[in-house]
């Protein structure tokens, strides 16, 4: 039998022991299926702990009771219970599970922010830098250097005027520098975005390429090269007042400015993703959010729990 049946039968035992007047006959058969096979054991064991992994909310101290509570009908929590084991690997997914509702990653930072958060912190050459959530950066300030390490996430920055000592930040990809004004900085995992506000900045990629932002103007770079330089269309800081501002970008972008703010995961069809999307889109209320893009756009969002959404094509 293969490994994909086993797993279909672990969730119908799953779903069955749920009821609550369950023959005694019935659960005589769970513990001989159990004990047919070794891997019949190890499937319903990781699955069952794959679903204390995915309910991490209860974990860090919420009441709300993912599966049992939200999941009403049979079909739904089958669904669910096949996404838990897909997204948990049978029982290797436990870090990505808790870290959708604490980053780990970034909790040792100097300045670091959770799920659903933005921090302020003014530095002590006087600059402030706003954190977006689920962002970390660490700080060195001293009288030779003002350097700032954008490990995860996105930050704005304020940098307070130096005649002698620019302000850096790095990424893994390479570094923006300027000596005053107002940028904006997201690392993500293939490359840097930068958008200058106020700001003369200067690029460097790790490989040594080099470029310069004019005030209004943003680009992205990766460790090799910068990407052409484009005018700003306005909105880009907007997620500091709590928005993400779209100008016909595709749905995948809507979604990926919204997952820092949901103590979950959110699932997008390839089919959909490109789906062009345009208004802005509140970041502190992402359920407001998902409803305004079902409304607007030909997709079906569906909520199997407070923290599994998929959006698909609409019926």
């Amino acid at each position: 039998m293969s490994e994909e049946k086993i797993v279909e039968q672990a969730i119908e035992w799953m779903l069955r022991l749920e009821l609550p007047d369950l023959p005694n006959a019935e659960r005589a058969a769970f513990e001989h299926w159990r004990s047919a096979d070794p891997r019949h054991e190890r499937a319903y064991a990781n699955l069952a702990k794959s679903v204390r992994q995915f309910d991490v909310p209860r974990q860090l101290g919420a009441t709300t009771e993912v599966l049992r509570v939200t999941l009403q009908q049979k079909k739904e929590r089958r669904k669910a219970l096949q996404r838990i084991a897909v997204l948990a690997g049978l029982g290797v997914g436990a870090g990505l599970l808790v870290n959708q509702v604490t980053p780990i990653l970034g909790m040792n930072a100097d300045l670091h922010t959770g799920t659903g958060e933005r921090q302020t912190f003014t530095l002590a050459d006087g600059s402030v830098v706003t954190l977006n959530a689920r962002s970390s950066a660490d700080r060195w300030l001293d009288q030779g250097r003002r350097l700032l390490k954008l490990a995860t996430g996105e930050l704005q920055i304020e940098v307070a005027a130096q005649a002698r000592h620019p302000f850096v930040i790095e990424t893994a990809h390479g570094s923006a520098s300027t000596l005053s004004g107002t940028l904006l900085l997201r690392s993500a995992a293939e490359r840097t975005e930068v958008v200058s506000l106020q700001s003369l900045t200067n690029l460097a990629t790790l490989n040594g390429q080099s470029g310069q932002l004019q005030p209004g103007q943003h680009t992205w770079f990766d460790r090799s090269a910068i990407a052409a330089v484009q005018s700003n269309r306005g909105g880009e800081n907007s997620w500091v007042d709590g928005y993400y501002t779209a100008f016909d970008a595709a749905l995948i972008d809507v979604i990926g400015a919204l997952r820092p703010y949901r103590r979950g995961v959110i699932r997008v069809d390839p089919a959909v993703a490109q789906l062009r999307v345009s208004g802005a889109f509140p970041l502190d209320d992402s359920d407001h959010a998902l409803d305004a893009l079902a409304a607007t756009l030909p997709v079906a969002v569906a909520r199997f729990t407070p923290y599994w959404v998929t959006i698909s094509a609409r019926a």
